[in-house]
């Protein structure tokens, strides 16, 4: 089996720090009895936590002016080194999850409660490992015809208020 990265219909980013999402696949178009997958990876530069937001853009093609909606799910990356403590005194997540206008068009996003990441570096100054996970993306109708349109990570601290 071969798998494409799609990327002339989408627009990807990353975070500076850590995150990357990818679409696999030939088409942004998303149909009935056959998921999508996005992975999401995570790389890290240096021992921290990393929080980030991945809103993942569909279109509508049933809507009013083909309108979008967007599903958000969280990020959260952990690089140690060993025996470092792995949680550094950070504060439970407070950050909503979820779906924004996605209701009537079928459309699923796995891992509701967003992705943890966790990597360690045998030694300080080496690269920590790369860590994958995907999520699974389903649509339940035929109709309405849905694209993807974009994703995007967005990261921030806890300190930062974050806003969709």
């Amino acid at each position: 089996m071969v798998r494409a990265i799609l990327v002339t219909l989408l627009n990807f980013s990353c975070s500076p720090d850590s995150f990357v999402a990818s679409l696999l696949g030939k088409t942004g178009l998303v149909q009935e009895n056959s998921p999508r997958k996005i992975l999401v990876s995570f790389n890290p530069l240096r021992a921290d936590i990393q929080r980030a937001t991945l809103t993942i853009t569909f279109r509508d093609k049933s809507r009013l002016s083909d309108q979008e909606f967007a599903v958000i799910r969280k990020l959260r990356g952990s690089a140690i080194l060993p025996g470092s403590p792995t949680n550094n005194g950070e504060p439970p997540d407070t950050m909503e999850d979820g779906t924004v206008e996605s209701e009537g068009t079928g459309i699923t996003v796995s891992s509701d409660l967003g992705l943890e990441f966790s990597v360690e570096s045998s030694r300080s100054g080496e690269p920590y490992t790369t860590q994958t996970k995907e999520l699974i993306i389903t649509k339940s109708s035929k109709s309405p015809v849905v694209t993807f349109t974009a994703a995007n990570v967005h990261s921030y601290s806890f300190d930062d208020s974050v806003t969709e």
